[in-house]
């Protein structure tokens, strides 16, 4: 009789936590739908529910509510019809939704003055379905660029953090420097198809962190068919995960990524046509210099006061080998640059956690390293809609009564 009782008592624990686990996807979408009338409203309340709770489970409303809001602030300016890419980026996702002749022959017509890659189809896949699942109403795709680009990243922060047992004030304001301030917002969306591609290396890393080496290995290579520049990146990521096992010595791991970053920018050159034309101007010298100060400053955290993540480091040295090499050009730069903004969150991972820890025995340390890092990620997003080389008609505070319900039936 006690065998059944325990049964009976294990069974009602789980039908509990499938409830709430159900609640909880509930209050995901009522998010998600107060987020799409109001969104910066709903960034707000999500704020004060997460502060008041300082609960994990309410940290990823932040992040929705947010890139709803970014969608608002795309949506008033000419961003998706010019620039470097992103006419070209509109075109094919526009001419898709009348092409016929099914998707593998895309790959030998021109559809936007441009030939597709046939290596890289896993994009022109999303493109495709989601081009015609909608008949080519360019705001989906605007949607869904954002959801990839933002939400993957800033859910595994979280989920890290979480595993990591992080505080979930110091976690907020790592999502907070992962969206406002770490990705060029102007030029993350010239760059779409790289950072779709950095979301999917972000997956890559995950798995490798929790050590699954299949799911790290299925999502470096998703990730090269999407944009054939993340090859390096997910190699080290892969090499790291196979020190991360024990299967090779950090030093082996180190030795190959040089030899590796050597032979990429090889071929970079022996392939790249003109764009060494298209010199890295998203990064002036002080964010670059900023950059490698606290890459240095997190070593000697790691090195000489707390020990705990010294791994992180040893990953984020590998990107900085990587870094140093790709700068016998000049274009290949952007490419590692714009890869290390999905993983600059891991220096920041470093400092706040030594921060809060030093901090400890104050009560209220965390909430002021939070509100610290609100307001300067806010004071920096506003900088950057200021002085960005495009128009967004309108500061951050022009924003924050706008709603994606506005636009609704309006194409582009």
């Amino acid at each position: 009789m006690s065998n059944l009782s325990n049964n009976n008592d294990f069974e009602l624990a789980n039908f509990n936590d499938d409830i709430s686990d159900l609640n909880l996807y509930l209050f995901y979408i009522f998010i998600f739908l107060f987020s799409f009338v109001t969104p910066f409203l709903s960034f707000i309340c999500c704020t004060f529910l997460v502060v008041y709770t300082n609960d994990y489970k309410f940290l990823k409303t932040i992040p929705i509510s947010l890139t709803l809001f970014f969608i608002v602030i795309n949506f008033n300016r000419d961003f998706f019809h010019i620039g470097n890419d992103l006419a070209w980026y509109y075109s094919y996702f526009k001419n898709f939704a009348d092409y016929q002749l099914g998707f593998t022959s895309a790959f030998e017509d021109d559809l936007a003055n441009i030939s597709l890659k046939p290596t890289e189809p896993f994009y022109h896949l999303l493109v495709y379905i989601s081009s015609k699942l909608t008949n080519g109403y360019y705001p989906f795709y605007i949607f869904w660029v954002h959801c990839f680009i933002y939400l993957i990243p800033t859910f595994v922060i979280i989920q890290i953090c979480k595993i990591e047992r992080v505080s979930v004030l110091i976690c907020f304001s790592l999502v907070l420097f992962q969206m406002l301030v770490f990705y060029d917002f102007g030029n993350a969306y010239n760059l779409i198809r790289q950072q779709v591609a950095s979301s999917l290396v972000v997956l890559s890393f995950y798995f490798m962190y929790i050590k699954k080496p299949k799911l790290c290995f299925l999502f470096a290579v998703v990730s090269v068919l999407t944009h054939n520049s993340t090859v390096l990146i997910v190699a080290i990521i892969f090499l790291f995960c196979l020190y991360n096992l024990n299967y090779i010595s950090y030093k082996l791991v180190f030795l190959f990524t040089s030899i590796l970053s050597f032979i990429y920018v090889l071929a970079y050159f022996s392939l790249s046509g003109n764009y060494e034309e298209l010199e890295d101007q998203s990064r002036g010298a002080i964010v670059k210099l900023i950059d490698f100060s606290l890459f240095t400053l997190s070593a000697i955290v790691v090195f000489l006061y707390d020990s705990r993540h010294r791994n992180i480091y040893r990953f984020l040295l590998l990107f900085f080998v990587a870094l140093l090499f790709s700068h016998a050009s000049l274009f290949l730069p952007l490419r590692f640059l714009t890869f290390y903004d999905s993983f600059k969150w891991l220096v920041y991972f470093i400092f706040l956690n030594f921060i809060s820890s030093k901090l400890s025995a104050y009560r209220y340390s965390d909430f002021f390293i939070f509100i610290v890092s609100f307001a300067l990620s806010f004071l920096y997003f506003n900088l950057k809609l200021t002085y960005t080389s495009y128009s967004y008609y309108g500061q951050f505070m022009d924003f924050v009564f706008d709603s994606p319900a506005f636009y609704l039936g309006i194409n582009l």
